[in-house]
């Protein structure tokens, strides 16, 4: 990609909005098989980052007092993600009919890496 298309797309993933607080909290539960107020002493109601993968919560920890960043994946973003690149080597599958439109890259290939 070029420079210009790397800056734009990178826009688009910082302008992704927050999903609702409480999912993120019970997925922390879910995957750590304790309650968040077990965990925590303090966590932000609302995470501090929110991005295409996942969203980022301030919090300390209980145990130690320490300050920790934790990262919650967005609900479904396996799936989604799966989904993104088999459609994206699709489109490589489909471009390679058209040398004109391949350039030096084989999209296919980098895809199946």
């Amino acid at each position: 990609l070029s420079p210009r298309s790397m800056v734009e797309l990178q826009q688009l993933c910082d302008k992704v909005p927050s999903y609702d607080s409480k999912i993120a909290f019970k997925t922390i539960e879910k995957e750590l098989g304790r309650t968040v107020d077990e965990l925590f002493s303090e966590i932000t109601p609302e995470p501090v980052a929110a991005a295409s993968l996942g969203q980022v919560y301030k919090a300390t920890l209980r145990s130690t007092g320490q300050t920790v960043a934790v990262k919650v994946q967005r609900p479904a973003v396996l799936e989604t993600v799966s989904l993104d690149l088999y459609l994206a080597r699709e489109l490589g599958l489909f471009v390679r009919n058209f040398p004109q439109l391949v350039d030096r890259l084989d999209a296919v290939a980098l895809l199946d890496e």
